[in-house]
Formats: C-alpha cells, sequence, structure tokens
C-alpha cells in the first residue's frame, strides 16, 4: 500500500512539472519569435552600416588625393577650372 501511494505521488508530482514545462514553453513561444525578428533586422541594420562605414571609409582614403580636393572646390565652394565656362539658368 505505501509502495502504490509513493508511486501516484511520484507520477503527480512529474505531471506537475510537465504541464509547467510546457506551460511556461507555450507562453514563451511569442517572445522567443518576436526576439528572432528584432535579431533578423537588426543584423540587416548592421549590414547597411557596415556599408556606410566602408563608404565613409573610402572617402577618407580618397581626401588626400588632387581629384578628391578638385571635387570639393566644385561641390562646396562652387568653384571652377581655368578655362571652363558657367552658363547660369536665369528662367528658374
Amino acid at each position: 500500500m505505501r509502495l502504490c501511494k509513493s508511486s501516484l505521488i511520484t507520477k503527480f508530482i512529474i505531471l506537475a512539472v510537465m504541464v509547467y514545462a510546457i506551460m511556461t514553453i507555450v507562453t514563451l513561444q511569442p517572445k522567443v519569435d518576436q526576439l528572432h525578428e528584432e535579431k533578423t533586422a537588426l543584423e540587416a541594420e548592421i549590414a547597411q552600416m557596415q556599408q556606410e562605414n566602408l563608404a565613409l571609409q573610402e572617402d577618407i582614403n580618397a581626401l588626400g588625393t588632387d581629384e578628391s580636393a578638385i571635387e570639393i572646390a566644385r561641390e562646396r565652394l562652387n568653384m571652377v577650372s581655368d578655362g571652363e565656362i558657367i552658363y547660369v539658368d536665369t528662367s528658374k
């Protein structure tokens, strides 16, 4: 009789632990899915930032060249080389 009672209690405890584990898994699954989506989005953002960093590094490396100085003078300072003709559109 005593062996039967302890066996029944053990089975009940195992069942309770299994139910708890299943409920925990079921309730945490949406959070796991959400975190997986966030991870994917962050990985894409990291890849984009790495591309931007690479482009910026290339710009930094090119700063010491004559071509980059000429490009900066044209774009930012609106300068032109000797012999070039500037056309101004006054219709706007």
